[in-house]
C-alpha cells in the first residue's frame, strides 16, 4: 500500500508528535505543525493526503482555517476535531469530516483512517513547479504578499505585516487589529477587483495612525475556467522613499520660489531700463545694442519662470486616494492647533506632483488667512471634492476674484498661487471654484472629477 501523509495542526507541535505516536500505521506518516506558514509550505511542497484541524488554534477558529485551506486545496480531506463551532459547518463540504473529540482522541485517528480509505489517496499529489515558485515568493519576497477568496477572506499572507494565523479565513472588516481608517478603502478596492476582474496597480496609501506610506497593487485571481476566484495583492512600505521625496520637493520648491522672486525683481528693473532708454543716447547703433540686450534679459526671465513653474502641469497620472497627498502636504505645513479632517475620501486619477501642489496652495491659503487654530475639512462630493475652513471667509465680492492674478488681500499679493491651483484643475479636466459658506469660512470646490473605477 502507498505511504500516506497526514498533517495535524495543533497548538504545541511536540505534544502532537507524542500523542500521535499511538497512531501507528505502516502506511501513514503523521506530521504536526502549529505554524500556519509552515502548514501551507507543507501542503505546497509535500504530497498530503489528509489534514486534521482542532476546534481553535490560537485566535483562529476551525471554520476560518477551513476556509483558508479550502480556497487553495478544495479536494483535500479535512478532519475537524472538537468541531462544535457553527462556522465550521458553514465552511465545510463533502470533503470535511467533523468529529466531536480532542485532537488526541482515538476517534480522530479513526476518522482519518476512514477518509484515507474512502479517498484512496486521490487528493494527494506532488506539487507543481509553479506552486513552489508562488510559495517561494510568499516566503522570501520582502514585500507583503497576500491572497483572498471571492468573499475577500484571507487565504494566505507572507507574514510581513500580519501573520496568517491572525487573519486566515476572515475579511479585513472582521479583523479588529487592522487600521480602521484604511479598512473601508481596502474593502472597496477588494470588491472592485473581484467584481470587475480588473487590477488596481500601484495605489498609494497613507495610514495616519502609523504615519506610514505604502504602494499597493491588487490583481484578480483567475481560475482555470476563467472565473475570478479572489485576488492576489502586494503592498510595499515606501515611507522612507516618501520622506526623501518630501525633502527633495521642499528644496526644489524653495529654489523655484527664489527664481520667481528674482524674476519679478528683474522684470521691474527691465521696465525701468526700457522706459529710461527713450531718454538715452541719440546714437541709433548704441540704442539698438541696448534694446537687444534688454530683449535678451526679458527672454531669460521668461525662461526662468517657465522652468520654475514646470511642475504645475500633469505629466503622468496615477490612481490615488485624496487623503494620501492631502495629509502628506498638511504634515509639512501645519503647526499649532490647526487640524485637517477627512470626512469622506475619494479615488481620483491625477498627476501626483500636481495634486500635491494643488493641496499645498489650498491648504496654505487656509492656514494663512484663517489662523493657526483653523480646522480644514476635506470631503468628497458627487462630482469631485472640496476643501473648506472655519475661518473668516473670502473678503472679496465676488469670491471668485481670488483666482485673478495679482489681486491684493490684506496688502499681500496672493493671487498667483490660486491662479496656479485653478490651472492645475483645468489641466486635469476639472473646475475649481470658490465661495463663502453660510456657516462661515471659505470653501473651494473641485468638480468634474470622474471615479476611475466606473
Amino acid at each position: 500500500m502507498d505511504q500516506h501523509t497526514v498533517v495535524v495542526v495543533v497548538t504545541d507541535g511536540e505534544e502532537a508528535g507524542e500523542s500521535w505516536q499511538a497512531y501507528d500505521h505502516r502506511d501513514v506518516s503523521v506530521r504536526s505543525t502549529s505554524d500556519f506558514q509552515d502548514l501551507f509550505d507543507t501542503l505546497c511542497y509535500e504530497t498530503v493526503d489528509a489534514l486534521v484541524v482542532p476546534g481553535t488554534v490560537g485566535d483562529s477558529r476551525s471554520g476560518d482555517v477551513l476556509r483558508g485551506v479550502r480556497a487553495l486545496y478544495p479536494d483535500l480531506p479535512v478532519v475537524v476535531a472538537a468541531g462544535d463551532d457553527p462556522e465550521t459547518g458553514a465552511a465545510g463540504d463533502a470533503k470535511t469530516r467533523v468529529v466531536d473529540a480532542a485532537v488526541t482522541d482515538s476517534r480522530v485517528a479513526d476518522a482519518v483512517t476512514e477518509v484515507l480509505t474512502e479517498e484512496s489517496g486521490a487528493a494527494g499529489r506532488p506539487p507543481s513547479r509553479l506552486e513552489t515558485l508562488a510559495m517561494s515568493l510568499f516566503d522570501e519576497l520582502p514585500d507583503h504578499l497576500y491572497a483572498k477568496d471571492r468573499e475577500a477572506r484571507h487565504v494566505l499572507t507572507s507574514d510581513r505585516t500580519v501573520e496568517t494565523g491572525d487573519v486566515i479565513g476572515r475579511t479585513d472588516e472582521a479583523i479588529e487589529d487592522l487600521s480602521a481608517e484604511n479598512s473601508p478603502k481596502t474593502i472597496s478596492d477588494d470588491e472592485y477587483v473581484i467584481r470587475k476582474g480588473e487590477p488596481l496597480v500601484e495605489r498609494e496609501e497613507y495610514t495616519e495612525s502609523y504615519e506610514e506610506y505604502a504602494l499597493t497593487s491588487k490583481l484578480p485571481w483567475v481560475g482555470p475556467d476563467g472565473d475570478v476566484l479572489g485576488l492576489v495583492g502586494v503592498t510595499r512600505d515606501i515611507t522612507d522613499r516618501k520622506d526623501q521625496q518630501r525633502a527633495l520637493r521642499q528644496q526644489n520648491e524653495r529654489l523655484a520660489k527664489i527664481a520667481i522672486v528674482a524674476a519679478h525683481e528683474l522684470r521691474n528693473e527691465l521696465q525701468v531700463a526700457t522706459g529710461r532708454l527713450e531718454f538715452g543716447t541719440d546714437d541709433p547703433v548704441q540704442t539698438a545694442v541696448v534694446e537687444r540686450s534688454l530683449d535678451n534679459l526679458e527672454r531669460i526671465v521668461d525662461d526662468v519662470v517657465t522652468l520654475a513653474d514646470a511642475e504645475t502641469g500633469p505629466t503622468s497620472t496615477r490612481t490615488v486616494w485624496l487623503s494620501t497627498p492631502a495629509r502628506e502636504v498638511w504634515e509639512s505645513l501645519s503647526s499649532g492647533a490647526a487640524t485637517l479632517e477627512v470626512v469622506d475620501d475619494r479615488l481620483v486619477d491625477a498627476d501626483p506632483r500636481s495634486l500635491r501642489l494643488l493641496f499645498e496652495i489650498l491648504l496654505s491659503n487656509a492656514l494663512e488667512h484663517a489662523g493657526d487654530d483653523v480646522t480644514v475639512t476635506l470631503g468628497a462630493t458627487e462630482t469631485g471634492f472640496y476643501i473648506a475652513d472655519d475661518g473668516p471667509g473670502i473678503e472679496l465680492d465676488p469670491p471668485e476674484r481670488v483666482f485673478d492674478v495679482g489681486f491684493e488681500l490684506d496688502g499681500e499679493d496672493v493671487g498667483i498661487g490660486l491662479f496656479v491651483a485653478r490651472r492645475i484643475a483645468t489641466d486635469h479636466g476639472w473646475s475649481l471654484d470658490a465661495r463663502n459658506q453660510s456657516e462661515g469660512g471659505a470653501r473651494f470646490d473641485v468638480t468634474g472629477v470622474s471615479d476611475p473605477r466606473d
